[in-house]
């Protein structure tokens, strides 16, 4: 497994934000910033699509995993 920043992935690539972490994310689409949030990329929780959470591009990540 090696650690890498958010903004390196490509849309749709699956990652982890701890090492040992179960929980698994798709790196969706990124959001410019606004008038309402700084600017960040969506993230989807793979088991459960309802979830998402908005990380910035500097965000350290795990890839290279197997499941």
């Amino acid at each position: 497994m090696k650690q890498v920043k958010l903004n390196t992935l490509k849309q749709g690539e699956l990652f982890k934000r701890k090492a040992d972490a179960q929980k698994v994310f798709i790196r969706e689409h990124y959001n410019r910033a606004d008038a309402f949030g700084p600017a960040n990329y969506t993230c989807t929780d793979y088991s459960d699509i309802g979830r998402d959470v908005f990380l910035k591009g500097s965000t350290l990540v795990f890839v290279g995993f197997e499941f």
